[in-house]
C-alpha cells in the first residue's frame, strides 16, 4: 500500500511555497505516495500539540513545533511554544535568523537531504521578499506583480480549498507561474481584494492615531485591514511602530505589532513581546490573539507603553 504523506503548512505565502518544495521533494522521495496538504492557522495554536497527525510521514512547515512530525521546518523565534524537549537535527530545523521558511528548507533540502529543483529559485525568491517585507511600498501598493496579486488574493477571507489549490500551483508551474496568465480564481480573488482594500484605507485614514513624540501610529480596524497592512507606513512614513485591534470575523481580536519596515530601529524584540501575551512572531513583527475587546485594549495599551519607553531611552541615548 502507497505511503500517504501528509504536509501541514501556515496559511501565507511563505508557506505555499514551503510546502510546494516539500511536495516536490516528497514525490521525488517517494514515487508511489499519495501527498495530502494541510493549511493550519494560529486559531489553532493552544490545541495544536493535542492534534493527532495524519500520514505515515508528516511534515510540519512554517509553524509551530509538533512532537509528533516525522519533519519540521520552522524560522519564527517562538515556532518551539514553551517546547523544552530535544530537537533531532536530522528531522527538526529550526532558525530563527532565516528571513522565511521557504529559504530555510531550500537550503536544508540541499545541505541534508542532497535534493534541489532549481525551478523554485524565483518562487523561494518571492517568498523571502514577501515574509521579510524587503519590497519597495511602491511595489505592494500598485500589486503589478503576480506574486504580490497572489500575496493580496489571500488578505480575504482564504478557504482551505483555496489555500491548497495555490499551493498545487506552485508546485506544478514552479518556474511558469508567473509567466501565464493566472488562473480566473486568483484573478477574481484579487480584483475583490482590492476593491476592498480602497475602501479600507479610506477607513484606516480617519480611525488611525499617531503620536509624532513616540512615533508610533494605533488604530482599530475589521479584518479588512488586511488587505492594506503597509497602510500605516503609507499615510506616516515617519513613524516607527504601528499598533492595531484587528477584528477577525470569527469573534476574536488581534493586536498586531509591527516596526515600519522602511525605518528600521530593532529597538525591542517584538516577536518576544507578544510572546509574553500569548502571541509571537518575529524581532519586527508580532500579533497576539484574544477572545475579548478589552483584553486587547489593555494589551495593546501595555505595548504602546513599553514601545514608547524603549523609544524615550534611545532618544536619551
Amino acid at each position: 500500500m502507497a505511503k500517504e504523506i501528509c504536509i501541514y503548512f501556515h496559511r501565507d505565502f511563505d508557506g505555499m511555497v514551503s510546502a510546494a518544495l516539500i511536495a516536490d521533494y516528497a514525490q521525488e522521495k517517494w514515487p508511489e505516495a499519495r501527498i495530502k496538504l494541510f493549511p493550519v492557522g494560529y486559531g489553532k495554536k493552544e490545541r495544536w500539540t493535542e492534534t493527532k497527525l495524519k500520514g505515515d510521514i508528516s511534515f510540519v512547515l512554517d509553524y509551530i513545533f509538533h512532537p509528533q512530525a516525522t519533519f519540521w521546518f520552522d524560522h519564527h523565534q517562538t515556532g518551539l511554544n514553551y517546547y523544552e524537549g530535544t530537537l533531532d537535527p536530522t528531522r527538526h530545523f529550526f532558525d530563527p535568523q532565516k528571513g522565511s521558511c521557504a529559504l530555510l528548507i531550500w537550503e536544508k533540502l540541499y545541505d541534508v537531504f542532497a535534493y534541489r529543483n532549481l525551478n523554485f529559485f524565483d518562487l523561494v525568491q518571492w517568498a523571502h521578499k514577501i515574509d521579510t517585507a524587503t519590497y519597495q511600498l511602491e511595489e505592494i501598493v500598485s500589486c503589478e506583480h503576480p506574486a504580490f496579486k497572489i500575496h493580496l488574493s489571500l488578505a480575504i477571507e482564504s478557504d482551505n480549498a483555496y489555500l491548497i489549490e495555490l499551493t498545487r500551483l506552485f508546485w506544478y508551474y514552479k518556474d511558469r507561474l508567473f509567466k501565464i496568465p493566472l488562473p480566473l480564481i486568483v484573478e477574481w480573488r484579487f480584483k475583490k481584494a482590492y476593491q476592498i482594500r480602497k475602501q479600507a484605507l479610506a477607513e484606516f485614514k480617519t480611525k488611525a492615531q499617531y503620536d509624532p513624540t513616540t512615533k508610533i501610529v494605533f488604530f482599530q480596524m475589521p479584518q479588512h485591514f488586511f488587505t492594506c497592512r503597509w497602510a500605516p507606513y503609507y499615510f506616516y512614513p515617519q513613524c516607527l511602530y504601528a499598533v492595531g485591534i484587528i477584528e477577525l470575523n470569527n469573534g476574536r481580536y488581534m493586536i498586531a505589532v509591527n516596526e515600519n519596515p522602511w525605518h528600521r530601529s530593532l529597538l525591542l524584540n517584538i516577536g518576544q513581546l507578544c510572546h509574553t501575551f500569548g502571541g509571537g512572531g518575529h524581532p519586527a513583527v508580532g500579533a497576539v490573539t484574544v477572545s475579548s475587546l478589552g483584553e486587547a485594549h489593555e494589551i495593546a495599551m501595555t505595548i504602546i507603553n513599553q514601545l514608547s519607553a524603549a523609544i524615550a531611552s534611545s532618544d536619551k541615548g
